[in-house]
């Protein structure tokens, strides 16, 4: 009976713990977040909340792991950094091409790609689900 008490309480104690530390650990300019529920995925996150796949990941970096597979339930991550959140979107879908997705954002391809430097050149690396961004502006801060 007491141990059933006591691992409930370190159980709680455990969730608490993870919940303070993602929020600790969201970049200062943060401008919006999210909490994981259940069954999230990056691809579900970045299409439900407007943010490219590429962008969730970038301002994770630490926090998500390459695969995505690391997310848990009331984990705080963030969507886009102060000055550097796209929020114009496209999920691609089959038969998407970078060329068919920048003609109808009415952009050219080379703000496409440069907002979306996952995507090689020749955009055979994107895949159906992935979420770019398609905003004429260009948020992706070059070194």
């Amino acid at each position: 009976m007491h141990a059933s008490f006591f691992t409930a309480g370190l159980v709680a104690l455990a969730a608490i713990a993870s919940v303070v530390s993602a929020q600790s650990i969201l970049p200062k300019d943060c401008d919006r977040n999210v909490t994981v529920r259940a069954m999230d995925t990056c691809n579900g996150i970045s299409a439900a909340q407007s943010v490219s796949t590429y962008q969730l990941a970038a301002v994770n970096n630490g926090t998500i792991d390459a695969g995505c597979d690391n997310l848990f339930i009331g984990q705080i991550i963030c969507l886009g950094l102060s000055g550097q959140d796209c929020d114009v979107t496209h999920v691609m879908e089959a038969g998407d091409t970078c060329q068919s997705v920048a003609d109808a954002a009415g952009i050219p391809i080379s703000t496409l790609l440069a907002n979306n430097p996952n995507v090689n050149s020749n955009c055979d690396n994107v895949y159906a689900g992935e979420v770019l961004c398609t905003a004429s502006k260009i948020y992706v801060k070059t070194a």
